[in-house]
Order: C-alpha cells, then sequence, then structure tokens
C-alpha cells in the first residue's frame, strides 16, 4: 500500500499547481480529473449566460478558484457565482451557488463528498452539470433532483439546460 504524503493547509496554499489544479482535504492533495472539451465548453457556456447578471453588478462569475470548505478541506470550484465582489485571493464567502461539471474519471461517491463539501459550508444553491447526457441536477441534503433550469429565484436567474449544454442536434 502506498504512503500518502501529508502537506499543511498552509504549504497547499503556498504551492503553484499544474492544472487541473487540486482539492485539498485532511492534509492529502487530492488530484481531480482532467477536464474534456465537454467540460470545457459547458465552463464557458455557464460564464457567457452569467455575464447579464455581473454587467449589472448583482452576480460575479469565477471558475477553477479555491474554496475553504472547512478548516482542513479546500476544493477547487468548476464554476461559482457569488453575491458579491469578491476580493481575497481564497474568498471569505461562499459563493451563492456552485456547478460542478462532471469529467471522466469522477467518482460518484467522491462527487457527492465534494457537493456535501460545498453545502456545509455554506453555498445556498448547489449543481452538477453532466455534459455527455445534458442532465443537470440540483444537490441538496444529500440528494440529487434532476432539473430543468439552473434558477437562482433571488436574482430572477432562470437558465435552461439548452443554454449551458448548447442545442441538442440529435433531438
Amino acid at each position: 500500500m502506498a504512503t500518502k504524503t501529508l502537506i499543511s493547509s498552509d504549504e497547499y496554499l503556498r504551492t503553484s499547481f499544474e492544472d487541473p489544479e487540486p482539492d485539498y482535504v485532511e492534509g492529502e492533495v487530492v488530484e481531480r480529473p482532467v477536464p474534456n472539451y465537454l467540460h470545457s465548453r459547458t465552463q464557458v457556456r455557464l460564464s457567457d449566460v452569467f455575464k447579464p447578471w455581473e454587467d449589472r453588478r448583482q452576480l460575479f462569475r469565477s471558475s477553477e478558484i479555491r474554496l475553504r470548505v472547512a478548516a482542513d478541506r479546500f476544493r477547487v470550484t468548476d464554476f461559482a457565482v457569488f453575491a458579491s465582489e469578491q476580493t481575497e485571493l481564497i474568498p471569505v464567502d461562499p459563493p451563492y451557488a456552485v456547478v460542478e461539471i462532471v469529467s471522466p474519471g469522477d467518482r460518484f461517491e467522491d462527487l457527492m463528498t465534494k457537493l456535501a463539501d460545498y453545502e456545509q459550508a455554506g453555498v445556498e444553491f448547489v449543481f452538477v452539470a453532466d455534459p455527455p447526457v445534458r442532465r443537470l441536477s440540483r444537490y441538496h441534503r444529500g440528494d440529487l433532483f434532476t432539473v430543468a433550469a439552473l434558477e437562482l429565484p433571488g436574482y430572477q436567474a432562470v437558465i435552461p439546460v439548452d443554454s449551458i449544454f448548447g442545442k441538442n442536434l440529435n433531438a
């Protein structure tokens, strides 16, 4: 059995890693799956659809940032929106919403743990986007619910699945 090398959270925060940026869980640097083209396109589309809210200074977009979700845990978001502009390198306030995008190699158990971490850290809306099957799900209290749109009621944001994944040309 291989021995895991543990590092401090300070060392994790001082280190520049190769992409994809790893998570940090209880002293361990946890590699994340390498994103593919569909993953990347979904991030771009999410950023594009939330641009009008940022232009109005209502929601602020971010991707691939380290978030402290517990004293000994940092997660790297695929996509997040904040209710206020963040001025720190590691945001102090939790995002209003996070979207995790499924990558090849993601393990369901690991994904569910990450989603729970976000919710426990105070993220109000946690979603999972699965590009190959064009499915959007909302995570809430340990369960995943398939939804037709990404809805953020406090901001009148209703983003249909087609806006996130593009038009389904096979339909």
